[in-house]
């Protein structure tokens, strides 16, 4: 079998890419979109082997119509590939593709072995007139598949519209007509670089089958010795959902590879195919269920879209049957500078009069003096286009455009380097610079030269002085002209106009202003910030108590507060936790001192440095008892602190004092929920309503509205 695989190996002369449409010279798999010229035969040939580290099933078996299951093994599956091509006419060739395909071990079963694939016929047509100079080039063509590949034949079906969901399927051909449509772009980016482009639709005709096939790629040095391919390509059912997971299983594959130019117009191709299971691991779900058929068995498996890898080698020549360039070759050889244009004998070279090398009839130049230097129309180099040739040009490099004398240079009386003819200021000094028309050059056209400008950029239609600045009395940095605002101060920050800058637009410009964020449309002062005429914190549009002492509390809308709704204003009560109810006197505190706890609280006193009460202080805790009775719906907070140096702890001694107090009252019936007990060390609490007021060391009762929970 080896020996039978070489011999077709080196016995095929043709190759072709896997999807089986058009190819030329340009490309491995994704072909251009020239057409072959007019008597040119192509011819290419090779061999295509693909990965035998995987069995052709996901599975690893398939198993017949008896559910019998044959293992597979890891083995060959390979293919020789062929096409050949023929220019009939300017922009249009025919072709023919043609293959032939092995599949090693099928499970013991008679799968194994040689077999044909279907006949390609294809005809592709290039728009006139386009060569390889255009940025574009477009082709069409038309491919017929002819049902002529062996059946029940193989395991890896070679293309996917070989696959059939509902009918059976044959690896090695599709078993029914199919058609193909397709176009062709080539952008020729540069003559180092262009990027081939096919797109198309394959319909099976039996079957009703749409295939999408594609592909794209880069050729790197297309025109040199060797070059460097990085193709993608691919075939895909077209279908109305799933699209992308169906492009992704359908056959997809990325090719790197190399073209090697040899002698006698003979190209060796050389790449690698890389199906997208070489990327990732191989699932039932991304296959395609077939079923194959042979010799009246029925086999089942799974196979991918893409082997995970395959590799080959080709090789293609062009034979030019016209002898169109052999004979090229020859007038070439023969008059090199004459181009086609031969009047005698085959190949002798046209008259050529001044004996420069280019006949006469291509010659415009046809008196050129012997041993100049000449172009290939004959005529001798002019390199500053002067119309003076070099030879003859004292002043070869005479800026184009210019007119010059008989010699090639300009006439030029104020030696300023501008011609006469153009110089619209002829008596400039040799050493002024000056701009193309010979005056004195002034770039921001302020009227001073730019050697005297110290202001070289100034906007066209200002004021400036004798430096080429504009004027700016105020020095704010805005010319006079624009300034909006004249008399600004010396480095005051100022806008566009040349006015101070009032970002919050209060009046108040931002240098003077220190409440920089002020709504728009607030009354400010001097300062810009908002106006509060009585000190309290509210400001004069928001406060409904406009004249509130200095230092009284107050509240969101500026009125002093009244904290225990004694009638007294916090700033003027004397007791400010009065309980709701009791008689007060003009100072907010009870008439009856039984009702005042700040009066009480600092009754209680404690033995030094201990947690026992004096015995007076039993009086001032009856008398917390009867108010707790008397107002069911107070709650009472009890704080404590010691002096300084009285305990070793403060802590530990004002939370004691606390609990004493606490557990007086709770033993006379208070419920535990109306009362706290809190130490607080050597310091009283400051954060509490009239703090100032209270009693500043000892004990404090602070009472609260009761919420039953």
């Amino acid at each position: 079998m080896k020996h039978f695989l070489l011999t077709l190996l080196f016995s095929a002369v043709f190759l072709f890419a896997q999807s089986g449409f058009s190819i030329n010279n340009s490309g491995i798999h994704v072909p251009g979109a020239r057409t072959l010229s007019p008597g040119d035969l192509f011819i290419m040939g090779g061999f295509e082997m693909a990965s035998s580290n995987k069995p052709a099933s996901i599975e690893g078996y398939i198993v017949d119509e008896n559910g019998n299951r044959k293992q597979l093994t890891k083995s060959p599956s390979n293919t020789v590939l062929g096409y050949v091509g023929y220019g009939i006419l300017d922009y249009l060739e025919a072709g023919l593709n043609v293959n032939v395909h092995y599949d090693g071990d099928a499970g013991g079963t008679r799968l194994k072995g040689l077999g044909f694939g279907d006949l390609g016929l294809m005809v592709k047509a290039q728009l006139p007139n386009q060569s390889l100079r255009d940025l574009f080039n477009i082709a069409a063509a038309i491919e017929f598949f002819l049902p002529t590949g062996t059946n029940e034949k193989g395991l890896r079906p070679r293309h996917i519209w070989y696959i059939h969901k509902d009918d059976l399927t044959h690896s090695y051909s599709s078993a029914d007509y199919s058609i193909a449509g397709t176009l062709y772009l080539t952008m020729n980016i540069h003559r180092n670089l262009n990027w081939n482009n096919y797109a198309g639709v394959l319909r099976n005709l039996e079957h009703g089958e749409n295939i999408f096939i594609w592909g794209t790629g880069f050729n790197l040095f297309p025109y040199e010795w060797v070059s460097l391919v990085l193709e993608m390509s691919g075939e895909t059912r077209i279908r109305s959902k799933d699209i992308l997971r169906g492009f992704m299983n359908d056959q997809l594959r990325f090719s790197p590879g190399l073209k090697v130019r040899l002698p006698k117009f003979t190209t060796l191709s050389i790449n690698a195919d890389l199906g997208m299971d070489l990327f990732r691991k191989r699932k039932i779900g991304r296959g395609h269920a077939i079923t194959v058929k042979n010799k009246g068995h029925h086999y089942s498996y799974t196979v991918p879209g893409s082997p995970p890898i395959a590799a080959s080698i080709k090789f293609s020549r062009t034979f030019d049957l016209s002898g169109r360039i052999e004979d090229y070759k020859q007038r070439m050889e023969a008059c090199p500078k004459s181009g086609l244009s031969l009047k005698e004998r085959k190949y002798r070279c046209a008259p050529d009069q001044d004996n420069d090398g280019i006949a006469d009839d291509l010659d415009q130049c046809p008196d050129t003096p012997a041993e100049v230097l000449i172009d290939d129309k004959g005529c001798p180099f002019d390199n500053d286009g002067d119309g003076v040739p070099d030879y003859k040009d004292n002043c070869p490099e005479t800026k184009q455009g210019y007119p010059v004398d008989e010699f090639g240079c300009i006439r030029d009386n104020d030696n300023d380097g501008v011609p006469n003819e153009l110089d619209k200021c002829p008596h400039s000094n040799p050493n002024d610079e000056i701009n193309e028309f010979g005056c004195i050059l002034d770039t921001d056209e302020d009227g001073i030269p730019n050697a005297l400008d110290s202001c070289p950029n100034t906007p066209a239609g200002l004021q400036v002085n004798k430096y080429g600045c504009f004027l700016d009395r105020d020095k704010d940095g805005v010319p006079d002209e624009w300034d909006k605002c004249p008399n600004s101060f010396e480095k005051e920050i100022v806008n566009m106009y040349g006015c101070p800058i009032d970002s919050d637009e209060d009046g108040v410009p931002d240098y003077r202003d220190r409440c920089e964020n002020t709504e728009k449309g607030t009354k400010v002062d001097s300062l810009g910030c908002r106006l509060d005429f009585d000190h309290d914190g509210v400001y004069n549009e928001d406060d409904k108590c406009p004249d509130t002492p200095e230092n009284a509390p107050v509240d969101n809308e500026g009125c002093p507060i009244d904290s225990d709704r004694d009638g007294i204003f916090d700033y003027l009560d004397n007791c400010p936790n009065t309980l709701d109810g009791t008689e007060v006197d003009m100072n907010g505190c009870p008439i009856r001192e039984k009702q005042n706890l700040d009066k009480i609280a600092r009754r209680i006193q404690f033995h030094k440095g201990t947690d026992k009460p004096l015995n007076s202080s039993y009086t001032a805790f009856s008398d917390v008892v009867s108010i707790m009775r008397h107002n069911k719906r107070i709650a009472l907070e009890i704080q404590c602190s010691v002096k300084q140096g009285e305990a070793m702890v403060p802590q530990s001694l004002s939370d004691a004092r606390a609990t004493v107090i606490y557990d007086f009252l709770v033993g006379k019936g208070i419920k535990e929920e109306r009362l706290k007990a809190t130490g607080y060390g050597l310091n009283l609490p400051t954060n509490v309503r009239g703090h100032s007021k209270l009693n500043p060391v000892g004990v404090r009762l602070i009472p609260h509205n009761f919420v039953k929970e």
